[in-house]
């Protein structure tokens, strides 16, 4: 059962999708970081969105 619903999860991750998603996720996360987080993150977003 659990093989089956992580079926289509593991499907979305596939490609470049598994390769822009630790450039997201930092992009995330470092953009919380108060004044500094907006300008550094959204260079990383970017490059996680110019793989895909």
């Amino acid at each position: 059962m659990r093989l089956l619903l992580l079926l289509p999860l593991l499907l979305g991750l596939t490609g470049c999708g598994l390769v822009a998603l630790p450039f997201r996720v930092t992009g995330d996360v470092v953009s919380v970081v108060p004044v500094v987080g907006k300008p550094v993150g959204a260079p990383i977003h970017a490059v996680g969105d110019a793989i895909d």
